[in-house]
């Protein structure tokens, strides 16, 4: 029995250790991105690793075991803690991934409906473009879109006038940005629909050269600004990975981080089990996150996050 919970402990910490490390090391192949998109779980490693040492009655192994618990804690806490709700004016938005195109626009027209003020959208083709504007027209009268066949196409479409758009074409998969006005506030807001490269099965490279120059690229926009950014999209990386929490260089914040949402699972969502990584994110510069949940959408491989965003009101700064 000592000796099964020793094997026991000893398998656990050394998991929620691989879980913990992995987080502050580069990601230079698929291997690691794996390992770090399966960090959450991994670092569970290190209660259970206290649980068996003290069964095994091995008390040092369980003080260590113990300290590595609190490390996990302490790096895992944040995610659940919210920053408060300031007052302001509520934007609600939703990202959805539609999975080549095949999403049921009707599916994604009741969500947007239902919970959005803009709605951003990723893999976007031609045809569904033209459904979702049939569908939307009346209740988001305005829209800025770039459909592509394939995975390629972005667009937003929102309840208030958007303008100044902008297509940064060094994004093959889509960043597209307009200006939002929302009312009872004072400078525009930018907002943003995006789509990293996937590490597999596109070239790995490709993934990591997509987040560094989106890194570059928020920074630009923070810069040119003149009020809060909030950029949605399928970034195809979590939170555990250090290249995303690069992105959020120039005041940006992740807003289910934000919001102490906790782990927000949105992939696969098209499996017979709950979704498994939180690769879907809205971020967030000069505005609050207050709620962020995900929403099953019909025909899609991904799970839609909806987050509401508090902004400043006209008779106060939106803070940088």
């Amino acid at each position: 029995m000592r000796r099964a919970a020793t094997t026991l402990a000893v398998v656990a910490s050394v998991l929620a250790v691989v879980g913990l490390v992995v987080r502050w090391v580069p990601i230079v192949n698929r291997a690691l991105i794996a390992t770090a998109a399966l960090a959450p779980y991994l670092m569970l490693g290190a209660p259970v690793a206290v649980l068996g040492f003290a069964l095994a009655r091995r008390r040092l192994p369980a003080l260590l075991a113990a300290a590595l618990t609190a490390a996990v804690v302490a790096g895992q806490v944040p995610l659940f803690v919210a920053d408060g709700s300031p007052p302001g004016v509520t934007l609600r938005v939703a990202s959805v991934n539609l999975r080549y195109g095949q999403a049921e626009p009707a599916a994604v027209a009741e969500l947007a409906r239902r919970d959005a003020d803009v709605l951003a959208v990723q893999e976007l083709t031609p045809q569904l473009a033209q459904w979702l504007d049939e569908a939307l027209g009346e209740d988001f009268p305005y829209r800025e879109v770039r459909p592509r066949e394939g995975p390629a196409g972005v667009g937003l479409w929102s309840r208030h006038p958007l303008t100044d758009p902008h297509d940064y074409d060094q994004f093959w998969l889509g960043l597209l940005t307009a200006r939002l006005q929302v009312p009872g506030t004072g400078a525009p807001t930018t907002v943003a629909t995006t789509h990293m490269s996937a590490p597999w099965p596109d070239p790995f490279d490709g993934w990591r050269a997509d987040l560094t120059e989106m890194a570059n690229t928020l920074r630009g926009i923070a810069t040119q600004a003149p009020g809060p950014v909030i950029v949605a999209g399928d970034f195809n990386a979590t939170t555990d990975m250090r290249e995303f929490r690069r992105l959020r260089d120039a005041g940006y914040r992740d807003a289910a981080e934000q919001a102490g949402a906790g782990l927000t699972r949105t992939h696969p969502a098209d499996l017979a089990v709950p979704p498994v990584f939180a690769v879907d994110h809205v971020l967030v510069r000069g505005a609050t996150a207050t709620k962020v949940r995900t929403i099953a959408v019909q025909g899609s491989d991904h799970r839609a996050l909806v987050a509401e965003v508090r902004i400043a009101g006209s008779n106060r700064s939106a803070a940088d």
